[in-house]
């Protein structure tokens, strides 16, 4: 699926990507929400809760995105009501649960000033402090990763607003601490997290491993002044450096130990060095290190060593989305960016949007992307409005990119959500 999207102003595919992502919403108890496939959810991964976020960080970037917002946040608020009609996951996770609703209304109600949203969001997070304060404090079943775990708990409940949600927070937190492993290399070389404790594997990068769980206790350590937290962290953090600087470029296996098929290396926020550099910027900030700056100066060397977004070969590179894709890398290079004003790295993203625009559809009333699957015939995949492999992600990392050339890197306000 392609178009000649390249060639419109970047604003004009924006605009044209959201009315799409707005068309496909299916009209249901109080708003809209939205399909992977044929199936509707209401999560922050590909449904309701994500095409809100997505639409909140098109607003901060001086986009009108009031129609599809107002579906998607009026259904999450009737949620907040009647919790027993939501799709969602099983638990509270970030990205496929509860705690997910909270992040998505409470960004949507500092661009809209939105009071009735906000006071949903205090609701649902109230609701999920309150179940993890009645949970068993070890439970070998609980999942401790970003996407659905403990860690990305952690993140979802800051800024913690009353006593209960503080109080879930440090237990949380203190869960992750008593989990940590010591590295392969031995306990003075850093600390690990399984995603599940019975689980053979491990999965160092951001979504379901070390990276984000030490994340995630960074940010908490440092919101809460538990410096304990904040060390623990920086171990984590020391592990993947042990695990980086066996490779060169610098990089981090998706999964440990290594099978039969040798090292599987990947590059996008979940288990690639965009992802990953999130914990060292994070350090370099709370716990500065010049070993932190080196991190995340080599996992952007690694990233220009991948020589994405070029397809070297089947399956090498088919995916344009916030999770796997290429926006993750961009989301990033965006960050970095407005963190340092360094035009070089705007243009790199600049490059990265160009391939993103010339592989969109015209679809319906709009535009949106397929992500490929190589070895399925037709190989594009079905388009998909979601946040974090859909169009609404993309978009609105587009409008991010859009409002800083206009304006500089003080254009756009920092994200609530730095963690993606």
């Amino acid at each position: 699926m392609a178009t000649d999207a390249v060639a419109l102003p970047l604003e004009e595919v924006v605009a044209d990507a959201f009315a799409w992502v707005g068309s496909v919403g299916v009209e249901t108890d109080g708003g809209r929400m939205w399909c992977e496939g044929d199936v509707p959810y209401d999560d922050l991964y590909c449904g309701t809760a994500g095409v809100l976020l997505g639409c909140a960080e098109a607003v901060d970037a001086g986009f009108d995105t009031r129609e599809t917002a107002t579906a998607a946040r009026d259904r999450l608020v009737h949620l907040s009501g009647h919790p027993e009609l939501a799709v969602l996951g099983e638990g509270d996770g970030l990205f496929d649960g509860w705690s997910g609703v909270a992040v998505a209304l409470r960004a949507w109600a500092r661009v809209a000033d939105d009071g009735e949203g906000g006071h949903a969001a205090d609701v649902v997070q109230e609701a999920v402090a309150r179940r993890v304060l009645d949970e068993p404090t070890t439970d070998p079943a609980r999942y401790t990763d970003v996407i659905s775990g403990d860690a990305g708990l952690l993140l979802a409940m800051l800024p913690a607003t009353s006593d209960r949600s503080v109080e879930a927070v440090n237990a949380l937190a203190d869960r992750l601490v008593a989990v940590a492993e010591p590295a392969p290399d031995g306990p003075d070389r850093g600390l690990q997290w399984r995603m599940l404790s019975s689980w053979k594997s491990l999965m160092p990068g951001f979504s379901h491993g070390t990276a984000g769980v030490a994340y995630a206790l960074a940010r908490v350590g440092h919101a809460l002044g538990r410096d304990d937290l904040v060390e623990v962290a920086v171990r984590g953090a020391e592990a993947l450096l042990v695990i980086g600087h066996r490779s060169t470029p610098w990089a981090i296996p998706s999964v440990l130990p290594v099978g039969d098929k040798g090292e599987q290396i990947a590059f996008g926020w979940c288990h690639g060095a965009a992802g990953t550099s999130r914990l060292f910027t994070l350090l370099d900030a709370v716990a500065p290190d010049p070993r932190w700056s080196r991190a995340v100066a080599a996992c952007l060397d690694a990233l220009r060593a991948s020589r994405l977004p070029e397809r070297l070969y089947p399956g090498y590179w088919d995916n344009l989305a916030r999770c796997c894709g290429t926006a993750s890398v961009g989301q990033v290079l965006l960050d970095h960016y407005q963190t340092t004003g360094e035009r070089e790295t705007l243009s790199w993203a600049g490059g990265l949007a160009d391939d993103v625009l010339g592989r969109a559809g015209r679809v319906g009333p709009g535009l949106a992307w397929s992500n490929t699957e190589y070895t399925a015939t037709p190989p594009d995949l079905p388009p998909e409005p979601g946040f974090m492999q859909g169009a609404v992600g993309i978009a609105a990392w587009l409008a991010r990119l859009a409002a800083l050339r206009r304006g500089g890197p003080d254009a756009v306000p920092p994200r609530d959500h730095p963690w993606v």
